[in-house]
């Protein structure tokens, strides 16, 4: 019989000792230096100690322990052939089946009640105060917004809005964004519709798109290419007062930088703003305390950019989502740091050019199906 590592524990170094954590059973423990000395011998599929040499082997006894814990898998047994059989998580990577695994919840998994959640975070506030709902920059410009127009969306039926709703990656070169509608977008996409006051905690902004707990972890940062009256840039979306604030009004992005931050998309750069989407760790956490937490970061992403989606559609507007993204660029640029805020995503808003609204509406008149990127050189401007 040979033996090797399992492909699925990973090792970390705490407090001085070694722990193996095991994500499929959620287990962790930690390995003695006896333990830590003999794992290398089954990097790769080596003999175990058998008959007479299991006798003579004095590490047979803790191989055959680290076998029973699964550290070790032996070659042809169920978990050999379980970690054979990986699929996509084997192309993936170690850092996402592991994050699965370890937030993945099993068949007998206790949940707390809403009352039960809702008394601890009360009895806990003292010491753990809650977390402002939206993001400020105090001495930052302030660039006025008018109201959002709802006159456009009164348009066209729901139904139509979705079958309208498509990915626009053709923009016209110089044409602007009018500031009306970028307004009405932000309003929609993260603006406060709605402030509710449970009692004991801070008032809850409610908006269009739903999140977790109603904490909306998630802030806007519109990087203005071309957008009527306002000055490019670099901005925040400072929801509750639906105003812009000028974050950095001595930095100045342009196409190519853009196009730079978002792994060489070309077509990125033709946008008239695009909004990049941040997650504010420390909302989320402070009533939800697991790591399956993380997941909902980019659930309540996936509702911004369908709302965006839509609004932009019913506008007239062309809009497209990429998470392509040099995360260390852009985290420069906007002054985040990833252990308190992280970025997630972004969506791109412009004027469409004519052959993309030609396209569209042919696709929305039953003509033949095509993607915004056919036809173009693979230089960038595809996927």
């Amino acid at each position: 019989m040979r033996l090797r590592i399992s492909r699925l524990s990973v090792f970390t170094w705490r407090n001085g000792t070694m722990v193996c954590d095991d994500p499929v059973r959620h287990r962790q423990f930690a390995l003695s230096a006896d333990a830590r000395r003999v794992l290398p011998r089954f990097a790769d599929w080596s003999p175990a100690p058998g008959g007479d040499t299991a006798d003579r082997d004095p590490d047979g006894r803790l191989i055959a322990q680290l076998l029973a814990a699964h550290v070790l898998v032996a070659e042809g047994s169920p978990e050999h052939d379980f970690e054979e059989r990986l699929g996509p998580w084997a192309e993936w990577g170690t850092a996402a089946r592991y994050f699965h695994l370890a937030t993945r919840t099993h068949a007998d998994e206790k949940f707390s009640t809403a009352a039960e959640d809702t008394a601890w975070l009360l009895r806990t506030l003292p010491d753990r105060p809650q977390p402002a709902q939206a993001k400020q920059y105090p001495d930052a410009p302030r660039v006025p917004l008018p109201p959002a127009d709802d006159t456009p969306l009164a348009g066209p039926g729901l139904d139509q809005v979705l079958r309208r709703r498509r990915t626009t990656r053709r923009f016209e070169r110089g044409a602007q964004v009018p500031r009306q509608e970028l307004a009405t977008l932000l309003h929609w996409v993260a603006g406060a519709l709605h402030t509710v006051e449970p009692s004991g905690l801070q008032p809850q902004l409610l908006k269009a798109s739903p999140s977790a707990g109603a904490l909306h972890t998630l802030e806007v940062y519109p990087v203005v290419l071309g957008v009527e009256g306002v000055e490019p840039g670099i901005y925040h979306y400072r929801a509750a007062e639906h105003v812009l604030e000028s974050i950095a009004p001595d930095r100045k992005v342009d196409a190519d930088e853009l196009v730079h931050w978002c792994g060489g998309q070309s077509y990125v750069g033709d946008a008239g703003v695009v909004l990049f989407y941040t997650a504010h760790l420390e909302r989320t956490a402070w009533k939800y305390r697991t790591g399956r937490t993380y997941r909902t970061l980019f659930m309540e992403l996936g509702h911004f950019s369908q709302t965006a989606y839509l609004v932009g559609t019913a506008l007239g507007l062309g809009v497209f989502f990429t998470a392509a993204t040099r995360d260390g660029a852009v985290e420069g640029a906007l002054g985040l740091d990833w252990t308190t805020e992280i970025l997630v995503g972004l969506n791109g808003i412009g004027v469409p050019a004519q052959e993309e609204t030609v396209r569209q509406k042919a696709m929305l008149e039953g003509g033949p199906a095509d993607f915004s990127f056919a036809g173009d050189a693979w230089d960038g401007r595809g996927a």
